[in-house]
């Protein structure tokens, strides 16, 4: 007999001076993944396009291969993280730019 967890929910921040885990960084969102992918909810800051770079590399650091993120206030929007591209960024400034400032 054996048991076996698999994680589905986690947190991600990202900041221009974030390093590691108790750093400071100005966006945060929610994951919730599924196989190879994931769903960014709840999100609240800001993010630059570097910012989007480093979320993407990030993704693929955990197996990540597709994502999506969920905004209440203009549906969701999805993206492909590919290893080959890893350095485009898909979507505008303003179509990431989550929590209570986001605009559309």
């Amino acid at each position: 007999m054996a048991a076996d967890i698999e994680w589905i929910v986690g947190t991600l921040r990202v900041g221009e001076d974030f390093e590691s885990h108790g750093d400071p960084y100005e966006f945060s969102c929610t994951i919730n993944v599924r196989g190879d992918e994931a769903e960014l909810i709840g999100g609240c800051g800001e993010i630059t396009p570097q910012m989007g770079r480093d979320i993407k590399r990030a993704l693929l650091a955990q197996g990540i291969t597709k994502a999506r993120w969920i905004r209440a206030q203009s549906g969701s929007r999805n993206f492909t993280v590919d290893p080959a591209d890893e350095c485009h960024y898909p979507l505008a400034a303003n179509d990431i730019m989550l929590g209570s400032r986001a605009s559309n």
